[in-house]
């Protein structure tokens, strides 16, 4: 608080049964011109308490002999339940009192002050500084109590937030590579109890997979020798011996005062999305045996129906019922090609698309109508001579020669992607009669 000056206003309890020593007191804090001092007075112990309840006091002023309390007992009837004193005291003692000072000092006085033994006071003269020491005191001590209760909330409430992720959290020493300074509690996912890493200096290498640890061991090494972020993969066993895939990742924290002070990293159990992409891999592998096991039974389908087409009219009936198989039989392969999640494009023998699926359509980003009846290759690529040359349709459609690798697609707004692609000729008894196109694309590295 401050008065109408810019002063700071300090209000004073002035516990003290002389009147004299009241005085002298109150001509001492007068000769202080750098703040206002608001004064209340008491007599005695229980008026002090009284006062120091009801008004709002920054410092008490007191004496230790009063009528009805001493200096020890007022100050135990004033603390708080936690034993600390609400406002800093000053103790006003006796040149011959000192131990007495002593003793309250103990009990959480923040000074004392020895009374002059003459009506001016003159010993009283640093009385105003020891009230202001004894405040800035105080105000320590409340902004220290009060910082170590914010680093406890946050320490907790960050301690609850960690422990509460799936993944497993963990800070490991610089100074001793590998050594684990804390894992969260989500490593019993594993069957051990966190205590069990913190022991050694090995930290996660004793439980990594023999066929990983070469790789994990290089990683860890780049990050201790350069300060670089971590990130690898590999296989960590549980109790049981199995293994589980994790993801790594972690970085090195820093202070501006201290430099590098640890690693900090997360683990992340990414087993499900090694054994679908797993998964996906066989099935991937799967459609393209299947497509050319179709595209084979095609050419054998195909050539039933021209010898069909040659027999007597007797052999109607029996031709009619192939037709029906057959139509049944290229229902199913174009569900199946248009079901696939590979891009699928067929072509005749000039090039010319008669068939493209969805997925081929949503990766080159045309329309069934607009890509239907155009030259295949000059349209994923967008150049005829690079067609020509590299197309594996081409390749396909005019030699026959099946061609699988990777190759760059044009889409329709003109950005390119890179994708994996398997075209495989077709025959009619012998003859050349087209191609099919799969192609996937893949991801950028990283991604």
């Amino acid at each position: 608080m401050t008065d109408l000056n810019g002063k700071p206003v300090i209000r004073l309890l002035l516990v003290e049964d002389d009147q004299i020593d009241r005085m002298a007191c109150k001509r001492a804090l007068a000769q202080h011109h750098d703040c206002e001092f608001v004064l209340f007075e008491a007599e005695t112990g229980n008026q002090g308490l009284k006062l120091a309840r009801d008004e709002k006091i920054d410092c008490i002023l007191l004496d230790y002999h009063l009528p009805d309390l001493s200096g020890v007992e007022f100050l135990s009837e004033l603390a708080e339940a936690s034993g600390e004193l609400p406002m800093p005291v000053v103790m006003l003692t006796g040149s011959d009192n000192a131990m007495i000072a002593v003793d309250a000092l103990k009990l959480g006085a923040r000074d004392y002050v020895v009374k002059g033994s003459n009506a001016n006071g003159e010993t009283l003269q640093w009385l105003p500084a020891v009230v202001m020491r004894a405040m800035r005191e105080q105000q320590a001590l409340l902004d220290k109590t009060e910082a170590v209760e914010q680093l406890r909330e946050a320490e907790a409430k960050y301690r609850c937030l960690i422990e509460q992720m799936p993944a497993i959290t963990y800070i490991a020493s610089l100074d001793t590579p590998g050594k684990l300074l804390y894992v969260s509690p989500q490593i019993r996912q594993l069957g051990f109890a966190p205590d069990s890493w913190l022991e050694g200096s090995d930290g996660f290498l004793k439980r990594v997979h023999a066929e990983d640890r070469d790789a994990v061991v290089e990683a860890y090494s780049a990050t201790y020798e350069h300060y670089t972020p971590l990130h690898c993969e590999y296989r960590l066993l549980n109790d049981n011996g199995q293994a589980r895939w994790f993801l790594d990742e972690a970085k090195v924290v820093r202070d501006e005062a201290r430099g590098a002070l640890c690693l900090q990293g997360l683990l992340i159990d990414v087993t499900a999305d090694k054994e679908t992409a797993q998964e996906l891999y066989y099935y991937r592998r799967r459609l393209e045996e299947l497509v050319a096991q179709r595209t084979e039974q095609l050419e054998k389908q195909s050539a039933i129906l021209e010898a069909a087409n040659a027999r007597m009219d007797h052999e109607l009936c029996e031709r009619k019922r192939a037709e029906a198989a057959l139509r049944a039989s290229e229902a199913r392969f174009r569900l199946l090609l248009e079901s696939a999640g590979d891009g699928i494009v067929g072509v005749d023998g000039k090039g010319l698309c008669h068939f493209v699926n969805p997925a081929a359509l949503a990766m080159l980003g045309y329309s069934q109508q607009e890509l239907l009846g155009q030259n295949a290759c000059t349209t994923i690529h967008g150049d005829t001579s690079v067609a020509e040359e590299q197309c594996g349709i081409y390749a396909a459609c005019h030699d026959g020669t099946p061609r699988h690798g990777t190759d760059l697609f044009r889409r329709k707004d003109g950005s390119t992607f890179t994708v994996e692609c398997s075209a495989h000729p077709m025959h009619v008894d012998g003859k050349l009669v087209g191609a099919v196109l799969t192609f996937r694309e893949l991801s950028p590295p990283g991604a």
